[in-house]
């Protein structure tokens, strides 16, 4: 690639990224060439000028107005970056509408007394991978998913932003997708945050990976849940459409209406907590893994002591995926627990920082996320809001076996036959 190839896309609003390759051949240019840098340098300078005088001439609790349809183009990333810009996008933004690594080989986390967590830039990835299907021996249901090729052709698209004070809904997904890969992926993360501006309410629901569900009708079939991603990016990796299934999936499963979609993976969620100087997790009891899965397809130790724990982005997410010493519901809560840590430091940080770091910060986080259906304008707006919101007052439930069985495929295969009318009716209470 050459100069005038780059600084013909930087003039069209593109910029580096790890995907897809021309976008990653773009970024090899720029780190070797001090023309373009200097260039893409002062074009984000002024990127930067011109949202930060939107923001001051634009209030936060103006008065609502429609939101353009969402625009936001897939897997857009630059190279400097979840669970973790999950927390702005999904907590702060909630609140406006309101009112080559080294090999790791064991880890063990002690409690410690005074920790104080500074931003810093990303660190190496520790050896993960996604953690192994549990075997089980039940009834078998005469159903099998079909192959990830045949899919429908069409895919509907997000629905718009809610309008401010409207009550929110946000799915939230983990892909299981680790270094270097790029078939389909599964979303073995679930969680679905709603806010609720009218009686000032919060909820926080974790689903099992392994709920079985129905597709929407034109699939015709039914999955685990973790795969309705898996169904809708396909063979091309449309992350977008991914989402979209995932969302109307989702919706259908807990019987309430799904308003936007983040998306994250394993590297991403490292960089983002990276970014923001690492998070402060309570650990309630001891954990010790001896098989925790590694990015290179091996094994580790994880061990965690009980107690307050100050987490960088590789610890958080061993914290977050590691499920031997218990189960998958209980890796669900951890997941909650991560998130929420998250969303406590950026407070933090956006309380001691100036509007330009904030900007700074907020767009970097932001441009790890492998999807979302909120757009950076926006995203800029909403998260001014976020400095009174109170994390602990959010209600938390994890989907387990209070709402359904334990049981098998026709082929063998593991599963949770859900209980809907009981997992509706309790996401109803919560989200009412």
């Amino acid at each position: 690639m050459e100069c005038q190839d780059v600084r013909r896309q930087l003039a069209a609003g593109i910029r580096p990224a790890v995907r897809p390759p021309e976008r990653a051949q773009m970024g090899f240019h720029i780190a070797n060439c001090a023309d373009c840098y200097a260039l893409l340098e002062v074009l984000q300078v002024e990127e930067q000028r011109q949202l930060l005088t939107t923001l001051l001439e634009e209030p936060v609790l103006a008065a609502p107005t429609p939101t353009p349809a969402l625009t936001k183009p897939t897997r857009r990333r630059w190279p400097l970056a979840v669970f973790a810009m999950l927390a702005v996008l999904v907590l702060g933004g909630s609140w406006w509408w309101w009112s080559t690594p080294e090999q790791v080989v064991g880890v063990q986390i002690e409690p410690s007394n005074t920790p104080a967590p500074v931003i810093a830039g990303g660190i190496a990835e520790p050896s993960v991978i996604p953690v192994i299907q549990p075997t089980a021996t039940a009834q078998a249901i005469a159903t099998t998913e079909p192959s990830v090729t045949p899919r429908p052709t069409s895919t509907p698209r997000p629905s718009a932003t809610p309008r401010p004070l409207a009550a929110m809904t946000v799915a939230i997904l983990g892909l299981d997708r680790r270094p270097g890969e790029t078939e389909p992926a599964r979303a073995d993360a679930l969680l679905v945050l709603h806010l609720n501006p009218r009686n000032q309410s919060a909820a926080l629901v974790s689903l099992p990976r392994d709920l079985w569900v129905a597709l929407p009708p034109e699939y015709g079939f039914s999955v685990k849940l973790n795969a309705a991603y898996m169904y809708g990016e396909g063979d091309n990796g449309d992350a977008e459409a991914g989402a979209e299934l995932a969302r109307q999936t989702l919706s259908t499963t807990i019987g309430q209406p799904i308003d936007a979609v983040v998306v994250t993976t394993f590297e991403e969620m490292i960089t983002m907590v990276d970014l923001i100087g690492g998070i402060d997790v309570d650990v309630p009891k001891e954990i010790y893994d001896s098989r925790y899965p590694t990015f290179d397809y091996g094994y580790m130790e994880a061990h965690f002591l009980p107690g307050m724990q100050h987490m960088d982005g590789a610890t958080a997410l061993i914290y977050s995926r590691t499920r031997h010493a218990d189960n998958d519901f209980e890796r669900g809560k951890r997941q909650q627990q991560v998130l929420l840590a998250i969303f406590a430091r950026l407070q933090n940080l956006m309380q001691a920082n100036n509007s330009v770091d904030n900007i700074e910060l907020v767009s970097s986080l932001y441009n790890t996320l492998e999807y979302t259906s909120i757009d950076l304008p926006t995203t800029l707006r909403l998260v001014l809001a976020i400095q009174n919101f109170e994390p602990a007052g959010i209600q938390r439930e994890s989907i387990d076996l209070n709402y359904g069985y334990e049981t098998s495929t026709s082929d063998g295969a593991y599963i949770i036959q859900p209980d809907l009318p009981a997992i509706q009716s309790r996401i109803a209470e919560l989200f009412k």
